[in-house]
């Protein structure tokens, strides 16, 4: 058995605090950009492990729609002290360069080197800072 992905969400950081700095299941997944094609503001990928107890190694990717790479994270040691315990991490993520918007990125998470998850964002421009 292997830990368990309770929860991943990638958000815009500025969004993520608007939206009251909470988790929830009606949470956007999205990335914005400053251009088309353009480098992301700054944003966040969340998540929560649980139902195992040991040492991980955790890492995650951003793919574009046809599997490409856009961005790896580094390798991480992962601890869950029990099955019951939720190990909640935060990374922040600026500067990435999206070679294109679409709703069809994924984040992919790995432990141990095999993949356990995936969930889907979308990338915009913000309105705010286009052009």
């Amino acid at each position: 058995m292997t830990a368990k992905l309770q929860y991943a969400k990638v958000i815009d950081r500025e969004l993520f605090h608007e939206r009251g700095s909470k988790i929830h299941p009606g949470l956007d997944n999205k990335v914005l950009l400053k251009d088309d094609p353009g480098v992301s503001m700054a944003f966040l990928v969340l998540r929560g492990w649980s139902n195992d107890h040991g040492t991980f190694t955790e890492q995650w990717r951003i793919q574009g729609a046809g599997g490409g790479l856009v961005y790896e994270s580094l390798p991480r040691e992962l601890h869950l002290a029990t099955k019951t315990h939720v190990e909640k991490l935060e990374d922040e993520v600026i500067d990435i360069d999206f070679p294109y918007t679409s709703d069809d990125y994924v984040c992919v998470f790995l432990l141990d080197g095999d993949e356990v998850a995936r969930t889907r964002f979308s990338v915009t421009v913000d309105g705010n800072h286009s052009g």
